[in-house]
């Protein structure tokens, strides 16, 4: 007995990459969860639990280095480039101005940190942790929809729309009526959190298996699940998330073709008849009234949100000619630097460098580099789809192309380098599309 119990026990190699599993669940817990320490529980340590997963970031990479975990590929090959490269470029800002070191390690931490994490899930992550990640994502749903219900109903000095400081700034939809942030610290994380709630909703809907490992036949859980992943879409008083939610149904649009599969085209039938019908009880409602006036606002203030999708494709032309040859250095346009440099004071000022992604890029490091790095992120990009193509082809899953169409909009021009949300959230489902790629 003692012999067969030996025999069957993992091996170092399985049991370590075991840990690297439990670590990025543990990653994805504190991108859910770590608002709740930030706002309610321990204010007093915000700055320095923002940075909690960053260590087991590090530990998952020593995991990796010592049991072979990193993926060697033309993409990891152009990333090691990229890293020499920054090497040289981030010393150079340091010997010129070393005053700026911390905003130049906070750059540094947007830029390079996360990103090789997607050449160790390759290795690591299997399709049963996808399924893992989808039940934590969920069922977390339903207690976060009951918070932005109370949040949304409140008013801006309520307790549970806290900031993370007293004099925090808080969005808002319409006089009295907040932008509900759920457990997250900012509006943008839990639009994107909800973006990938809907994601996996569609996903089960389409996959069995994944039905099967979530749900388990517990209709009335998936239809709370549904229900309040519904309730936070209406409830965000964002744009972005109608436009994610549009983006993911083109891809079950697409999975359900390539596929020939009636069910799936039936399915993605019902499901957009739930959405008009959902839609049109939330159009008698006095939100509805308070959304379409916050949209209004909105389009005289910004403009048509179509056209600032598109504008953010281009925009960083404007300031290519402005930008310097290596750029203004590392991480100077993030909120980081506008903490630091304006020492708290004049919140909702705008942005020191500019808004959209591309653009902060090339002011940032430059043309030659921050172009680079662009490309990357293209690149990436590109390979998940190819790779989530040939998954939905060969093993006739579409759960990779769905994820896909949640994370393109964020890994394209998302604002990875400037949110941490967003960083953690695009690195972290670039991981588990290489799992759901899998055959097991």
């Amino acid at each position: 007995m003692q012999s067969l119990a030996i025999a069957e026990r993992p091996s170092l190699h399985e049991r370590y990459r075991q840990r690297v599993v439990s670590a990025f669940v543990l990653i994805y817990l504190f991108i859910l969860f770590e608002g709740i320490l930030r706002k309610w529980l321990l204010p007093g340590l915000s700055s320095v639990i923002y940075f909690i997963k960053d260590p087991i970031v590090i530990y998952i990479y020593g995991c990796a280095f010592r049991f072979g975990f990193f993926s060697r590929n033309l993409l990891s090959a152009y990333f090691i480039g990229l890293l020499v490269v920054f090497f040289f470029v981030v010393g150079a800002f340091l010997l010129s101005s070393p005053e700026g070191f911390v905003i130049y390690g906070y750059g540094v931490r947007n830029y390079l940190l996360y990103f090789p994490l997607i050449f160790v899930a390759g290795k690591t992550l299997r399709r049963v942790d996808v399924y893992r990640f989808a039940r934590i994502t969920l069922f977390a749903a339903i207690p976060i929809c009951v918070l932005v219900v109370l949040q949304y109903s409140s008013g801006p000095e309520a307790y549970v729309n806290k900031g993370i400081g007293d004099d925090d700034f808080i969005f808002m939809i319409a006089d009295g009526v907040v932008r509900p942030y759920g457990t997250f610290t900012f509006t943008a994380g839990h639009v994107v959190y909800v973006s990938a709630c809907f994601a996996f909703l569609v996903a089960a809907i389409f996959d069995k298996a994944l039905f099967q490992a979530v749900f388990a036949r517990r209709f009335l859980l998936f239809g709370a699940s549904a229900v309040s992943v519904a309730v936070m879409c209406f409830l965000t008083g964002s744009r972005s998330i109608y436009a994610y939610a549009a983006i993911v149904l083109l891809a079950a649009l697409m999975v359900a073709l390539i596929k020939k599969s009636q069910r799936n085209l039936l399915a993605l039938f019902f499901l957009v008849t739930a959405l008009v019908v959902s839609l049109l009880i939330f159009m008698s409602s006095d939100s509805y009234q308070i959304l379409v006036e916050r949209n209004r606002s909105a389009v005289a203030s910004e403009g048509s949100p179509v056209a600032r999708a598109f504008s953010s494709l281009y925009a960083f032309t404007k300031v290519v000619d402005d930008a310097p040859l290596w750029g203004h250095g590392i991480g100077s346009g993030t909120n980081a630097a506008s903490t630091l440099l304006r020492a708290g004071r004049e919140q909702g000022a705008g942005f020191l460098l500019a808004e959209d992604e591309w653009s902060r890029i090339v002011l940032e490091m430059g043309l030659p580099i921050g172009g680079l790095f662009i490309l990357f992120r293209v690149f990436v990009l590109v390979w998940l789809f190819l790779k989530s193509y040939r998954a939905l082809v060969r093993q006739g899953t579409g759960v990779p192309l769905l994820l896909c169409g949640f994370l393109a909009p964020i890994l394209f021009n998302g604002v990875m380098t400037m949110q941490g949300t967003f960083l953690a959230f695009g690195v972290l489902y670039a991981c588990l599309i290489l799992a759901a790629c899998k055959n097991t």
